[in-house]
């Protein structure tokens, strides 16, 4: 078992809120129409007003906040390159703050890239520390952000973006804090995201995700902790995921680690989860088990959120 660090910042209703940012760019990847890489504003309104999802995010988010940008990246489709779109960044209207959110692995493009877990410098304009796993940082490498609903906008690279954060994020009245958030695969980004911004946003950085994989080796991720800001790394017990990548050394050591922040959740004895290996397999790992997870730690056990999103098979009837 993972050494747990309670980071002082971190909430229940933070993380809660946090994975509802994630919610929504999973659930507009779900719904997208073929071809729809780009959504407008009106698929945003359309997944809030959407039942399925209503246990899963807050439906007043446009009202709070305003999206800047849709998060593209670059996919091989039945051999057509695509920009899957992959997340957003908003901001919200009074407090001026950032979020930068991306979805988790839900294409066979995306789940060939999980897999290939060799080791590749991490290579960003000021942050050249440590090695990292080749399939996530691909998918982070070929990242850029679009206006929503407008293909006119020249696009702007992830990287880009990491390095001049205030140029793509502007703030009136000094800095704002910027949240990076991601689910799985999407973890993995936001902290490769966060790694390559930490230089410029240092303290107003906070790096906050939900069953991350480890990232790269013990030099990457302890430069990353020690410059990002605040670091929230949730995990349940029961998930997998975050146990990987392996890659044993010459001792047998796993090369792979993660970040610190590591804040336990267990799904293990919970009897409203699946856990049967056929019909449940997966399930410790699905956002919507980690919201209810974090849900009841808040006070509100309601089971209907394990089902939340159109996932009925995670919940025990």
């Amino acid at each position: 078992m993972e050494p747990q660090v309670t980071s002082a910042a971190l909430s229940f209703s933070e993380a809660i809120a946090t994975s509802g940012f994630v919610a929504i760019a999973v659930g507009i990847n779900k719904k997208a129409k073929a071809g729809d890489f780009n959504p407008s504003l009106a698929a945003y309104r359309d997944i809030l007003s959407d039942p399925a999802y209503s246990l899963l995010l807050d439906t007043s988010f446009l009202t709070k906040y305003n999206v800047r940008y849709n998060i593209q990246v670059q996919e091989n489709d039945n051999g057509a390159t695509i920009w899957s779109y992959f997340g957003f960044i908003a901001q919200h209207k009074t407090a001026g703050n950032y979020v930068i959110v991306f979805r988790g692995t839900q294409n066979d493009f995306e789940y060939a890239a999980d897999k290939q877990i060799a080791l590749v410098q991490f290579n960003e304009i000021y942050n050249k520390t440590g090695l990292v796993a080749k399939g996530f940082y691909s998918i982070f490498q070929s990242g850029r952000i679009v206006l929503p609903g407008d293909n006119t906008f020249n696009p702007v690279s992830l990287s880009q973006v990491a390095a001049d954060p205030q140029k793509y994020m502007p703030t009136t009245g000094g800095p704002k804090k910027i949240t990076v958030t991601g689910h799985s695969l999407g973890a993995a980004v936001a902290t490769y995201f966060a790694a390559a911004a930490a230089f410029k946003l240092e303290k107003y950085l906070s790096l906050d995700t939900f069953a991350s994989p480890m990232t790269g080796d013990k030099t990457f991720t302890a430069f990353a902790t020690g410059k990002i800001g605040e670091s929230n790394r949730i995990y349940n017990e029961e998930d997998s995921v975050p146990k990987l990548p392996v890659l044993p050394d010459l001792k047998g050591n796993n090369i792979y680690t993660h970040v610190i922040g590591g804040f336990r959740i267990d799904s293990t004895n919970n009897s409203n989860v699946n856990h049967d290996p056929k019909t449940g397999r997966a399930c410790a790992h699905q956002l919507p088990v980690y919201r209810y997870l974090l849900e009841q730690l808040n006070g509100n056990d309601d089971p209907n959120i394990i089902s939340a999103g159109g996932d009925a098979r995670c919940r025990i009837q």
